[in-house]
C-alpha cells in the first residue's frame, strides 16, 4: 500500500497590497496552523520518502515549518514552479514519475488545485479544504498506474481540530 499526503500551505499574510501572490509570506495564523500539524506529523508519526514542494514563499514556509514533525530534510525537498497552478493531471503525472521503492509521498501546493486533486482522486471525497490542511490518501496500484477515482481518502485533518 502506498500513501500521499497533500498539505495545503498555511494561512497567508494579505497585509501588503503591493507584494505578488507568489511572494506573499504566512500570517501569524499561518505559523501557528503549521506548527499544529507539524506536531501531529510528529505525534502520529507521519514519515514520507519524498516531498515535492511549490516554490511560492506561502508554502515553502509552511514545509520550513513542518520539516520537523515529518523528520525530513529541508534540503532534499523537491521544489517545483508546477505545483503553483498545477491542477489533477499535472499533479498525477508527478507522483507517476516516482520510483517504486518510494512508498509516501506529500505534495505541498495551494488551492483550487489541492481540492480539486483530492476531489479527482478519490471517489469519496467532497471536503473543503482549509489551510494546512492534511489529506492522507491510499494508493494499491504501483505509481505508474495511478489514475484518478482509484484511491481511497483515509483522513483529513485540519489545524483547527487540533
Amino acid at each position: 500500500m502506498k500513501q500521499i499526503y497533500l498539505l495545503r500551505h498555511a494561512q497567508s499574510d494579505w497585509k501588503s497590497s503591493n507584494q505578488k501572490d507568489f511572494d506573499r509570506p504566512l500570517a501569524r495564523k499561518g505559523i501557528e496552523e503549521a506548527n499544529k500539524i507539524s506536531c501531529y506529523c510528529k505525534s502520529h508519526s507521519i514519515l514520507v520518502d519524498k516531498i515535492f514542494c511549490s516554490t511560492a514563499e506561502r508554502a515553502k514556509q509552511t514545509f520550513d515549518i513542518c520539516s520537523d514533525g515529518l523528520n525530513y530534510p529541508i534540503a532534499e525537498a523537491v521544489y517545483t514552479d508546477e505545483l503553483y497552478f498545477a491542477g489533477p493531471d499535472e499533479i498525477v503525472k508527478l507522483i507517476q514519475s516516482l520510483s517504486e521503492s518510494i512508498t509516501s509521498v506529500l505534495i505541498i501546493g495551494h488551492n483550487p488545485s489541492m481540492q480539486m486533486y483530492i476531489n479527482a482522486i478519490s471517489e469519496n471525497s467532497r471536503i473543503k479544504y482549509s489551510t494546512c490542511g492534511l489529506a492522507e490518501i491510499l494508493v494499491e496500484s504501483s505509481w505508474k498506474d495511478l489514475s484518478l477515482k482509484k484511491c481511497k481518502l483515509k483522513s483529513f485533518i485540519q489545524p483547527g481540530e487540533l
